[in-house]
């Protein structure tokens, strides 16, 4: 135990414990403060705990590089994507297995999107956070993968905070490790491995029973050369024999896979979530459960065998979902529209004709698609129900592009009057998360980005990137000329000019158009705007168009 210091106080005798000493740290130590007073004994008793000095110190010097919105408990992540009661059971077992066995040190959970990845991820999560056996988590989501520095994604610092409470004594070494290098979490992803985790560590006596460790949705991460590198990292810890089990769960991406399998049946845990694991039935109790839930709240009284939906529909729902639990939840969650009957819901669900079946060539070239055939056909019915959908496909092309803003960002960057994002959004809420104010909407998976953004899918809500992209340089514009001139506006020249620069370099092949667009804003909507701020604007935008698309200077 560590040797105690006790020093009395008060206003009679106070006596400093180090006297004239400075430029010294004390780890280890427990300190009491004693306020004493001769007359009536001690007044108070202090405890201080020289491990939570440290602590506090390791966050203060962290907290800028670690993600709390990426633990598997974060309020930011609701509502928490979970295993529907009485499913999943399978996969959730065979994971159980692999940790009893602790062996190999890594599982790689995978699937296409909407196959329940992170549902599984977040339950086992949940359940090993009750037994007392989670280390860590760490849940990718886009636009989340790096820190504010633009540094590498700060997945091992977040991590190495969380086995801190894990691992009694790491939180030294790991303070250790920080004052030596202060610029750790700014050094490659390899770098911070070794010296936050791996390190640290090894250093512990003793045999520590294995901690798990989940990170989902590797795939999520900014780009495929980082995603491939961490997967290495991850299956190099193999040689350590660390106290430490690794479940990743992904898509099936090339690079990730062939990291994974490369490596050997030793090295690592594989579990596709396939036919294997009888996703059918799975969805199959979902539906009849859920569909029970809203016959009750109909109005209905419950009953053991329902009438509605009829076994016959259920199939057909099942069959339509083709191992897809994010197929079954869309149609559940369709046929609770606002203002909509569920039966007449589910009925426009069942009536929708399912494509021809195409060629065996076709399929191998389009398996994504064919995958997702009648998930495509629900997207479809749903969308559909839009008179304007050029307005709808830039809306959701929209917020694709700017995840990162609020809605009444998006209406102004698109030119839309003030709530039309929100109008036009009503009745999308199967789909969209729509928010009751001004925060960030966002699509309920990410398998519908896929889908806008394949045009053999989205058919007629697809919009071609490129010419987006000129649609945008013409926003820019506008918010250039609008904003740049006004003593309240919050959207600075440079920073408009920066990203009316990027807009321009990604579509080449529409400059021609968007720089006549361009030359007639300029024309009609800035009369009185100063010749010197038009000339700039002007000069700079034929700059990047020439450098493009090696378009002559007009007059």
């Amino acid at each position: 135990m560590p040797e105690r210091t006790f020093l009395p106080t008060s206003h009679h005798y106070l006596m400093p414990l180090f006297p004239y000493a400075h430029d010294f740290e004390i780890h280890g130590s427990d300190f009491t403060n004693i306020s004493l007073d001769y007359n009536h004994g001690i007044q108070n008793f202090n405890f201080n705990s020289g491990n939570q000095d440290i602590r506090s110190r390791i966050y203060s010097a962290m907290k800028d590089h670690i993600r709390t919105d990426a633990l598997h408990d974060s309020s930011a992540r609701r509502p928490l994507s979970r295993c529907y009661p009485g499913t999943r059971e399978a996969a959730l077992r065979t994971i159980s297995h692999w940790v009893r066995d602790s062996a190999p040190h890594c599982l790689w959970l995978h699937g296409p999107a909407g196959t329940g990845k992170t549902a599984i991820a977040q339950t086992f999560s949940e359940n090993c956070h009750r037994d007392g056996t989670l280390g860590a988590t760490y849940f990718f989501t886009k636009g989340s993968t790096r820190n504010p520095a633009r540094g590498p994604p700060p997945l091992f610092s977040t991590l190495s905070y969380q086995l801190m409470s894990v691992f009694p004594g790491l939180d030294e070494h790991l303070w250790a490790v920080i004052r030596a290098d202060r610029m750790i979490f700014e050094k490659s992803l390899s770098t911070q491995i070794d010296k936050l985790i791996v390190r640290p560590l090894l250093k512990l006596a003793g045999n520590a029973a294995p901690a798990i460790v989940i990170i989902d949705g590797l795939d999520e991460c900014e780009d495929a050369p980082t995603q491939e590198e961490i997967a290495r990292l991850i299956l190099g810890l193999e040689r350590y024999s660390l106290p430490l089990l690794f479940l990743v769960s992904s898509r099936p991406e090339p690079e990730i896979r062939r990291v994974f399998d490369s490596s050997s049946r030793s090295s690592i845990t594989r579990l596709p979530l396939d036919k294997t694991l009888h996703p059918d039935h799975d969805i199959r109790h979902f539906l009849y459960k859920e569909f029970e839930r809203i016959y009750v709240e109909m109005g209905r009284p419950p009953v053991s065998q329902l009438s509605w939906p009829s076994d016959k529909d259920i199939e057909k729902l099942v069959c339509k979902s083709s191992g897809h639990f994010i197929y079954a939840a869309t149609v559940v969650r369709f046929a609770q529209e606002d203002h909509a009957h569920p039966m007449d819901q589910l009925d426009a669900i069942l009536q929708i004709p399912s494509e021809s079946a195409s060629s065996s060539a076709t399929k191998s070239i389009f398996a994504d698609s064919i995958a997702f055939r009648e998930l495509d056909e629900l997207y479809l019915h749903i969308l559909r129900k839009y008179r304007n959908r050029a307005e709808l496909a830039r809306i959701l092309r929209g917020l694709m592009y700017f995840s990162h803003c609020a809605l009444s960002d998006i209406e102004t960057i698109l030119n839309l009057r003030s709530g039309r994002v929100r109008i036009m959004l009503t009745g999308l809420h199967s789909i969209v998360d729509v928010p009751t104010g001004d925060e960030l909407p966002k699509n309920l998976h990410a398998s519908f980005n896929d889908f806008l953004a394949d045009p053999e899918r989205s058919q007629e809500f697809y919009l071609n990137p490129c010419r987006f992209n000129a649609d945008l340089a013409c926003s820019y514009a506008r918010l250039v000329v609008a904003f740049s001139l006004s003593k309240s506006g919050y959207y600075p020249l440079t920073i408009a000019m920066r990203d009316l620069r990027g807009c321009l370099k990604a579509s080449a092949d529409l400059l021609s158009d968007a720089l006549e667009t361009l030359i007639n804003i300029f024309t009609q909507e800035t009369k009185h705007t100063p010749p010197c701020l038009l000339y700039i604007i002007s000069d700079f935008l034929l700059q990047v168009l020439r450098r493009n698309a090696s378009i002559a200077k007009p007059s």
